[in-house]
């Protein structure tokens, strides 16, 4: 459905590229297109409340943002957009059903998903309805962009009607699709021009990005909820077999499998620069394995399980739990470096922007946090 004029396929093109260096702050779902959940905002510690922002409770969905604002859904289904100077809202939209996936933030539009099957554009500076898509089921999971040389940019968005879409990012027309054997619930990532994506199937799928063919898949017999991470070659998931698994991206072979205890994975790891991997549980902990090796180096008890995906600033590791604690922790070794009491449990990943970190909470409250040095 078109409700305003495209830009140029050009236009687009440029506009996709060059947004991820234009925006100060946290563009999708786990920060980048290979879903690394890695920020380059130096969070100091410690962190004071600057703001808060109620919405309708439960708080799923993990805020994205722009320079200016933050972007985030509630459990009713309103799309909102929050001033970050001072949490005031800019402006709101409806949908019939619940926002559980990040937005997407691509040139001057926000693309998200929600319960109700549709896909929406908005304009990121009005909330104006630029198109929407609709799918068979509902939208549980985050959007992508794959940028194509010379041609227009395409959303990447998995559906509970078991498939994973690309659409045209200029008005919603379908590219391709990939169906699976059960819901598509994470947000899929992208190496190599491939995307990554796990199905409740049980299958971690490696497609081509240009036209939806499929490249290889690796069966893991339980069903994945979260999104694949990749650095180095390497695609990290974890999954509800209680395992982390690394695959090859070259050879699309598993190269290490990691379990701790009988506690399924839905947090969606982080990867460093530095090799370092970072996945929560439900059993409670944090773990921080070595990417290369799979080894263990430091692992953190939680008081309630850890469904957030955790996002690396500088030397921490920030995440929540539904022990209604948001938690930053070292890095180098897993000690408690601060920490911040909710009471209710937090479910959503970081989103770092313009010196602050914004998460939502079951409570129907986004809060935004800065450093003591912050306005």
């Amino acid at each position: 459905m078109r409700l305003l004029p495209c830009l140029s396929l050009s236009l687009w093109a440029i506009t996709a590229l060059t947004a991820a260096a234009e925006t100060s702050g946290w563009p999708l779902w786990r920060g980048d297109a290979a879903m690394t959940g890695v920020s380059a905002e130096i969070l100091s510690l410690p962190l004071k409340p600057a703001w808060k922002f109620t919405a309708a409770k439960p708080i799923k969905a993990t805020a994205v943002a722009d320079a200016e604002r933050a972007y985030v859904g509630d459990g009713k289904g309103v799309f909102f957009a929050i001033k970050l100077a001072d949490g005031t809202k800019a402006w709101e939209f409806a949908t019939k059903d619940a926002i559980e996936g990040s937005a997407l933030l691509s040139g001057k539009d926000v693309i998200f998903g929600s319960a109700d099957g549709f896909v929406y554009c908005l304009e990121a500076a009005t909330g104006t309805l630029r198109w929407k898509f609709e799918t068979e089921a509902e939208i549980r999971g985050g959007a992508n962009l794959f940028v194509r040389e010379g041609e227009e940019p395409l959303v990447l968005i998995g559906s509970y009607d078991n498939r994973l879409y690309a659409l045209k990012a200029s008005d919603g027309t379908k590219a391709w699709m990939v169906e699976t054997g059960n819901y598509v619930n994470g947000t899929a990532s992208l190496v190599d021009g491939m995307t990554a994506f796990g199905g409740c199937d049980g299958f971690l799928y490696f497609v081509n990005a240009t036209d939806g063919t499929e490249k290889g898949k690796v069966e893991v017999n339980n069903p994945i909820a979260s999104t694949v991470a990749a650095r180095n070659g390497i695609a990290v998931v974890g999954h509800y077999g209680n395992e982390i698994i690394a695959v090859d991206t070259a050879t699309l072979k598993p190269k290490w499998t990691y379990q701790d205890r009988d506690f399924p994975f839905f947090s969606s790891p982080a990867i460093t620069a530095g090799g370092q991997v970072f996945a929560g549980d439900r059993g409670k902990r944090m773990h921080c394995l070595d990417l290369a090796t799979g080894e263990a180096k430091w692992t953190f008890r939680a008081q309630g399980r850890i469904d957030s995906s955790p996002v690396v600033s500088g030397p921490h590791v920030v995440f929540g739990s539904d022990d209604g604690k948001i938690y930053a922790l070292t890095t180098a070794d897993g000690k408690e470096a601060w920490t911040y009491e909710i009471g209710q449990p937090v479910q959503t990943s970081p989103c770092l922007a313009a010196g602050r970190l914004i998460m939502g909470a079951d409570d129907g409250i986004i809060y935004a946090f800065t450093s003591g040095t912050q306005p």
